[in-house]
């Protein structure tokens, strides 16, 4: 069953999401400039909304096993994808630990969860303070990334690890359980769509952006194909 509030919350999200990519795309091929507080903390804003979504989703939904494996699978792909097209476009900054392979892991993670909903609220902001603890902490190896321990030369296009990210999925379980949604449809256009349909919009909106930026500066192809260095 699909919860219209549910969805019109994902597709805000996506709203933003899309805003955000757009500047930063720009951004990234040298036609804007983006600096301040804020386009810090916008991107992690809008990631944590997905986050939090999700976990909450987790706890109203609840899918069987047979559910959950297909979704792990599909969101497993998708993460490999991402690391094999940004280790072949962007090798210094390739995406080891990004969005799709955190909801991949918390989603494994935030199952077991399911059992244990008293703790779901404690453990999720043990787990946020945490995270903003260790993430000024750096270490000499890189096979603790995915917790949020990073290298002094770490770079990458996206890092949301299990530290504190997986803190916000379970508060957002905790609200699933004692917030449920009433599944009331509401008179809201484009939203519920959007919301619906956010993983597809996920993988194409780059390639969309980009293809909009081109026709815009006229260029940006070019620098993807190595014309050009980026700038």
């Amino acid at each position: 069953m699909r919860y219209p509030e549910i969805d019109i919350a994902r597709g805000t999200a996506v709203i933003l999401m899309l805003v955000f990519h757009s500047f930063f795309d720009a951004y990234y091929f040298g036609k804007i400039e983006l600096s301040g507080a804020f386009w810090y903390y916008f991107p992690r804003f809008i990631g944590g909304m997905f986050i939090f979504i999700s976990g909450y989703t987790l706890s109203v939904v609840r899918p069987d096993a047979g559910r959950l494996k297909k979704k792990i699978l599909k969101l497993a792909s998708l993460a490999a994808i991402i690391t094999a097209v940004t280790f072949a476009f962007v090798p210094s900054e390739v995406v080891v630990f990004g969005i799709i392979h955190f909801f991949t892991l918390a989603t494994i993670t935030g199952y077991i969860f399911l059992r244990y909903p008293k703790i779901q609220l404690p453990a999720g902001v043990a787990l946020f303070v945490m995270g903003l603890v260790i993430s000024r902490i750096k270490v000499d190896t890189g096979i603790l990334v995915w917790l949020g321990l990073i290298s002094y030369s770490f770079s990458t296009l996206d890092y949301y690890p299990l530290l504190p990210w997986f803190g916000v999925f379970l508060i957002g379980m905790f609200f699933g359980n004692v917030a449920k949604p009433k599944g009331v449809r509401l008179n809201v256009p484009v939203l519920p769509y959007l919301g619906r349909n956010s993983l597809k919009i996920y993988i194409v909106q780059h390639p969309v952006i980009i293809l909009a930026l081109h026709l815009l500066y006229g260029d940006v192809i070019q620098q993807i194909l190595g014309v050009w260095p980026c700038t």
